[in-house]
């Protein structure tokens, strides 16, 4: 391993301004939840399970941002850069929806157009098209070898992909009746069609006989892994990374639904408005 990576500053590689953001927004959420929730009688409580769900989505915020995951996916292996992006694509987005009360999108869904538009976006025929459209189009060299030399531009697809996936998961973690999630049967063909969407972009990267990015082929070497390696290493990690977490959400949806069946199909105690036989 070269010594370049470790020629950075200590406030380049673990960004303590976006770990203090990071504190100080988790500890808004949670006085929002509970304190702030209870005094101004906002909605009803939200479990702690959900809490914790919000607050792992904003730390994996911070794993890919303010870690040395951030430089060194900006400066040397590309392989790290893909790790970055399933951890703001695939893992944080289903965290923060599932941790997202109901009544906190209901000034948001009070208005007609924005309530209008939101439900044609995360449909799931556009919220899927959308998420894997975008997230293809920005990994053609000229765009992704833009974005590695133009910090502001790389926020700015960062932000697109954030935003993209948050629509792509909401059939399956949609936090609101308003805009319900799909049926659990539809949900399990929607997770499987979601992995199948992005074998075109993993397999291009994988495959490619050449490097596709210049300015990984350029960069410092570090971990002694060279441009072509760290390509296809790059690719795997893409695919499998996100077949992993779409085959852990069907697990859980399948399992759910069962366990739904079985509580349907359980008949409850005989009263005044259940009949007996």
């Amino acid at each position: 391993m070269t010594a370049d990576l470790w020629a950075h500053r200590f406030e380049d590689l673990w960004y303590p301004d976006l770990l203090a953001w990071t504190v100080l927004l988790n500890a808004a959420y949670l006085l929002l939840v509970n304190l702030w929730r209870r005094a101004f009688n906002w909605g009803p409580p939200v479990p702690v399970w959900r809490q914790v769900l919000f607050c792992l989505g904003l730390w994996t915020v911070y794993l890919s941002e303010g870690t040395p995951i951030h430089i060194m996916s900006e400066l040397y292996l590309f392989s790290v850069h893909m790790v970055q992006h399933t951890l703001l694509t695939m893992v944080m987005p289903p965290l923060i929806l599932l941790g997202t009360p109901e009544w906190a999108l209901r000034p948001l869904l009070r208005r007609p157009w924005a309530k209008r538009i939101l439900r044609t976006l995360v449909h799931p025929v556009p919220a899927l098209l959308l998420f894997n459209l975008i997230y293809s189009i920005w990994h053609l060299p000229v765009l992704y070898q833009a974005i590695l030399l133009y910090h502001w531009f790389h926020a700015v697809q960062h932000a697109i992909l954030v935003a993209t996936a948050l629509l792509m998961w909401w059939p399956v973690c949609s936090p609101t009746r308003e805009l319900p999630p799909l049926s659990e049967p539809g949900q399990m063909v929607y997770v499987f069609l979601a992995g199948l969407a992005q074998i075109a972009a993993f397999a291009v990267i994988t495959f490619a006989d050449v490097v596709l990015y210049p300015f990984y082929e350029e960069a410092p070497r570090v971990f002694g892994i060279d441009p072509m390696s760290d390509q296809q290493l790059a690719g795997v990690v893409m695919h499998l990374a996100s077949g992993v977490i779409f085959v852990f959400a069907w697990i859980l949806i399948f399992f759910r639904w069962v366990a739904r069946e079985d509580r349907d199909a359980t008949p409850g105690p005989a009263g005044p408005d259940r009949a007996t036989v």
